[in-house]
């Protein structure tokens, strides 16, 4: 299950499915400067990520060009048809920035539903316009690993009050380019207005609440 941010996707109707996942790709990602692998080279420089899980990724298989092993979970249609059609694991094998074989394994399936074999296997958690996910995906996260979220859906706000996460870095992007910053995080995640976020609330708003500083991307470690 994913909720994206882009709307008028490619209806492949006479086209291809190889040709179609070229394409769609192009349009979501490369097309809208949105591929982000300047920040998935940092993480993998700054915390020594190889392995990561992208519940509602859609098509955005860019953490591929940089982890060696990463899985994928998204229940739509359309990313159902782009996976199968091995273009996308194609363009993986193209622009990779290391020597071994990649490990792509895509699930179409609700990202609510844990796969067996997964649990504490990944060093990064990927959340971004799909909901909650740092709550029920949290178990993929090995002890020490990584979670990558932004707020759209409210899940930074909640990996905050997750006793289970501490809060450890923002990402911003400045000219097109993404940097990891340390400083100041307890500016972070204070409320506009004078309300007290608990998991009920942000639950039942399904998006974020307004917060005095925000930063494009927010970046937790799993505590136990």
């Amino acid at each position: 299950m994913s909720l994206k941010p882009f709307t008028g996707r490619i209806r492949p109707a006479m086209t291809k499915p190889e040709n179609a996942a070229r394409q769609a790709y192009q349009k979501y990602y490369i097309g809208r400067d949105y591929e982000q692998v300047d920040l998935f080279r940092l993480l993998k420089n700054r915390y020594g990520i190889s392995s990561a899980i992208y519940p509602g990724c859609y098509i955005q298989i860019s953490p591929s060009f940089i982890f060696p092993d990463v899985a994928y979970i998204d229940s739509d249609k359309y990313a159902k048809k782009y996976f199968k059609s091995d273009s996308l694991v194609e363009i993986v094998r193209e622009r990779k920035e290391y020597p071994e074989e990649p490990k792509v394994a895509f699930h179409g399936i609700d990202y609510r539903e844990i796969i067996d074999g997964y649990q504490s296997k990944f060093d990064l958690l990927i959340s971004k316009y799909a909901g909650f996910i740092s709550e029920p995906c949290k178990p993929y996260l090995r002890a020490g690993g990584y979670l990558l979220v932004n707020n759209s859906h409210g899940d930074a706000g909640m990996a905050s009050i997750d006793p289970d996460y501490q809060f450890i870095a923002v990402v911003h992007r400045t000219k097109g380019k993404y940097r990891i910053s340390t400083a100041s995080l307890e500016a972070y995640f204070v409320p506009k207005k004078d309300i007290t976020v608990t998991r009920e609330l942000l639950l039942d708003r399904q998006k974020g609440v307004g917060y005095t500083k925000t930063a494009a991307l927010y970046l937790f470690q799993k505590v136990l």
